[in-house]
C-alpha cells in the first residue's frame, strides 16, 4: 500500500490543498480557543475583569517566547522531514523527528527554570502596575508548569500533518481546545479561581493534546515513528533545525519583544486602559492570523515534499496557489476588521469605554494588513526551500528593524497614537520586501531545479 504522504506528488493540487488546508484551518480555529476563551472569560470576571484581562496581556511576551521555541521542531523540523520523505528517505526523516523531540525537552526544562526565577522583574518590565501584577503573576506561575505540554502540542503536531494526516493533526488540537472550553468556566467561575483557574485549565488541556500527539507518533500509523529510547541531538540535524527554525522563532519571539515595547509605551503614555486595548488588538490579530496561517500550514508540507522530489512544475503551481489563497484571506479579514471593529472588540470586553477606545485604535492598527498574505507566503516558501538567511532577514524586518524603532520614536511627536501608527508602517514595509524577495527566490529555484537531480537539503 502506498504511503499516505506520497499523494503530495500525485493528487490533483486543488483537491489536495483543500484536503490539507481545511483541517489546518479547523485546527487553527480550535487552537485559538486556548487563549481567546481565556480572555473572553477573564474579561467578564465580576468587578475585576478589565484589570485581570490587562494582567493576562502582560504575560503574553513570556507565553510567546515559550511557543516560539517550538518553532525549531514544528516550523523547521516538520518541513525538513517532509523534504526527506519526498526523497523516500524515511530513516533521515525519523532522525529529524528524534532530534526535534530532544530539543523540545531541553527547551522545556530550561524555559520553565529561567522564567520562574525571573518572572517578577520581567512582568514589571513588561508593563505590570501595582493593580495588574498579581493577576499576571498568578496566571504565569501555573502556566509555566505546563511548558513541556505546550512545546510538544505546538512543536510536534506539524510532524503529523507533514505526513499527509491533516485530519489527525486537527483532532490533536480539538482534544485540548474542547477540554479548555469546558474547564475554563468551571475553574474560573465555578471554583472561583479567577485567572489561576484559566491557567490551570490551559495546562490540563495542553497536556491532553500533547499526550494524544505523542501516542500517535509512537504508533504504527505514523510514517516516521517516535522512539524515546533513541532520542539524541545529532549535529547533522541540529544545525539545519536551528538555521531554518530561527526565522519562525524570530517571528514568534519578536511578537514578545513588540508586546514589551508596546505595553510599556501604552502604560507610559496612556495608562492601564491602553494596555487593555493592546491586549484586545493582539487578540483580534490572532483571529485574523488564523485563516492565513492555516493556508500556509496546509500547503507547506506539499511544497516541501515536491521540492524534495524536484518536481519543478508542481512546485511552481503550489506557490501560485499559496499566494492566491493567503492574499485573499488577508484582504477579506482586514476589510471585515476595518469596517466592523466594534464587533470584534466587544467579544473581549463589555466595557463601553474600552470598546470605544480599542475600536478607534483598530482602524489604524490594521491598515497595513490587507496584503499580509504575501509575507506569510514568502516565509513559508523560504523555509520549504531551506533559504534560512533570507527568511531570517524578512522575519526581523517587520518587528525589529521597522516597528520597534517607530513605536519608540513616533510617540514623541504624536503621543499615544504614534505607537499605533508604527504598526501599519511596519506591515507595509515588510510586505514590500517579502514580495520582492519571494519573486527573486522563486525565479532562482525554478531556473536551477532539474527534475532528475538529487536535491541538496542543506540550508543557505
Amino acid at each position: 500500500m502506498e504511503s499516505r504522504e506520497k499523494r503530495f506528488a500525485t493528487e490533483n493540487l486543488n483537491k489536495l490543498i483543500l484536503s490539507m488546508v481545511m483541517p489546518a484551518l479547523m485546527a487553527q480555529l480550535i487552537n485559538a480557543l486556548y487563549n481567546i476563551v481565556d480572555r473572553v472569560y477573564i474579561g467578564r470576571i465580576p468587578g475585576e475583569g478589565q484589570l485581570a484581562l490587562t494582567g493576562l496581556g502582560i504575560t503574553f511576551p513570556i507565553l510567546q517566547i515559550i511557543v516560539a521555541f517550538s518553532a525549531f521542531a514544528g516550523s523547521a523540523g516538520a518541513p525538513l522531514a517532509s523534504r526527506y520523505l519526498g526523497r523516500q528517505n524515511y530513516d533521515k526523516a525519523k532522525e529529524v523527528l528524534q532530534t526535534a523531540v530532544s530539543l523540545l525537552i531541553l527547551f522545556s526544562i530550561s524555559l520553565m527554570f529561567i522564567f520562574y526565577i525571573t518572572k517578577e522583574p520581567l512582568l514589571h518590565l513588561f508593563g505590570a502596575s501595582e493593580s495588574t501584577f498579581s493577576y499576571a503573576n498568578s496566571y504565569l506561575s501555573i502556566y509555566l508548569l505546563g511548558t513541556i505540554f505546550v512545546q510538544f502540542s505546538v512543536g510536534l503536531n506539524p510532524f503529523i500533518s507533514g505526513q499527509g494526516n491533516a485530519k489527525i493533526a486537527m483532532l490533536s488540537t480539538l482534544i485540548g481546545a474542547v477540554a479548555n472550553l469546558i474547564l475554563d468556566p468551571i475553574f474560573i467561575f465555578g471554583l472561583n479561581l479567577g485567572v489561576q483557574g484559566a491557567a490551570l485549565a490551559t495546562v490540563i488541556s495542553q497536556s491532553l493534546s500533547a499526550l494524544w500527539i505523542v501516542s500517535y507518533l509512537r504508533s504504527n500509523k505514523s510514517v516516521i515513528k517516535l522512539d524515546f529510547k533513541s532520542l539524541s541531538l545529532k549535529k547533522e540535524y541540529v544545525k539545519p533545525l536551528f538555521a531554518l527554525g530561527i526565522s519562525p522563532f524570530i517571528m514568534q519571539s519578536t511578537n514578545s519583544l513588540v508586546n514589551i515595547v508596546l505595553n510599556s509605551s501604552f502604560e507610559h503614555y496612556g495608562g492601564d486602559i491602553y494596555v487593555g486595548a493592546m491586549t484586545i488588538l493582539a487578540s483580534i490579530a490572532t483571529i485574523q492570523f488564523i485563516p492565513i496561517d492555516a493556508i500556509r500550514q496546509g500547503i507547506i508540507p506539499i511544497l516541501s515534499y515536491n521540492y524534495g522530489a524536484r518536481n519543478k512544475k508542481r512546485v511552481l503551481a503550489i506557490i501560485r496557489r499559496l499566494l492566491f489563497c493567503t492574499i485573499s484571506a488577508s484582504i477579506l479579514t482586514s476589510v471585515a476588521i476595518l469596517i466592523w471593529p466594534e464587533l470584534f472588540v466587544s467579544i473581549f470586553s463589555p466595557n463601553p469605554e474600552l470598546i470605544e477606545l480599542t475600536s478607534k485604535l483598530a482602524r489604524v492598527y490594521f491598515l497595513g494588513m490587507p496584503l499580509f498574505g504575501v509575507l506569510m507566503s514568502a516565509q513559508g516558501t523560504f523555509i520549504s526551500f531551506g533559504f534560512a538567511k533570507t527568511s531570517i532577514v524578512i522575519a526581523m524586518l517587520r518587528k525589529i528593524i521597522i516597528l520597534i524603532p517607530f513605536a519608540l520614536i513616533l510617540p514623541h511627536f504624536y503621543g499615544v497614537m504614534g505607537i499605533v501608527y508604527a504598526q501599519p508602517i511596519a506591515d507595509v514595509g515588510a510586505i514590500l520586501a517579502a514580495g520582492f524577495s519571494l519573486a527573486i527566490a522563486v525565479r532562482y529555484v525554478i531556473k536551477n531545479m532539474e527534475d532528475e537531480t538529487t536535491p541538496n537539503l542543506s540550508v543557505s
